[in-house]
């Protein structure tokens, strides 16, 4: 099984993989091993300050799905290529 993912790195070097869980919403792997997301609620969390940070916007709703965040991520990156 192929598994698609969002990779980003933050200007402070940590790197993160965004990608599906099993029920539809989004999960956060942590490529950093200074930043460590054990639970679901430090991974809900750090998937809504990235999203507030990158898209200006205030985190969709606690029920967003993968494709919701992972669309106006690219919306975000689209916007910053030459």
């Amino acid at each position: 099984m192929i598994e698609v993912g969002l990779w980003i790195q933050t200007d402070q070097g940590e790197s993160l993989l965004i990608k599906k869980d099993p029920n539809g919403y989004p999960d956060v792997v942590s490529l950093s091993p200074s930043l460590t997301l054990t639970d679901s609620q430090s991974k809900k969390e750090a998937i809504k300050a990235l999203y507030e940070k990158l898209t200006g916007k205030s985190y969709a709703h606690a029920h967003a799905t993968t494709r919701q965040v992972l669309w106006d991520f690219l919306e975000v990156a689209i916007q910053h290529l030459p």
